[in-house]
């Protein structure tokens, strides 16, 4: 078997100027690596890149259907929660055990996930 490091997600999104601005202030998605009418690409310190493509958004996803960014410590998911809570972000679910881990919505209502280990 191949080993696979998974490298980008693409997202249909209403706004890409507040999905970008949302991926910037929350995961570090600052950088634009491509841009065009209908596509912007954008990375982060974290590697890996998001496509953002204007669009109409399914209004409603099954709870399991999420991605997810690996945070260096439970501290930082700790602190990135109360960030979310201070600028209204809504969150999804909150857990303590096993790694901690917080699922808020996008703006376009898509789960996005960050943990840490202790």
């Amino acid at each position: 078997m191949t080993k696979a490091a998974l490298n980008h997600v693409a997202l249909t999104v209403s706004d890409r100027e507040r999905s970008a601005d949302f991926y910037a202030t929350y995961f570090g998605f600052l950088e634009p690596v491509h841009e065009d009418d209908h596509l912007l690409i954008l990375t982060g310190q974290g590697g890996g890149l998001l496509a953002l493509s204007g669009g109409d958004v399914a209004s409603v996803w099954p709870r399991t259907t999420h991605f997810g960014f690996q945070l260096d410590s439970a501290e930082e998911v700790r602190l990135l929660r109360e960030k979310f809570a201070q600028d209204g972000v809504e969150e999804a679910e909150w857990q303590e055990k096993g790694p901690t881990r917080v699922q808020v919505f996008d703006p376009d209502g898509y789960r996005v996930e960050a943990y840490g280990w202790q």
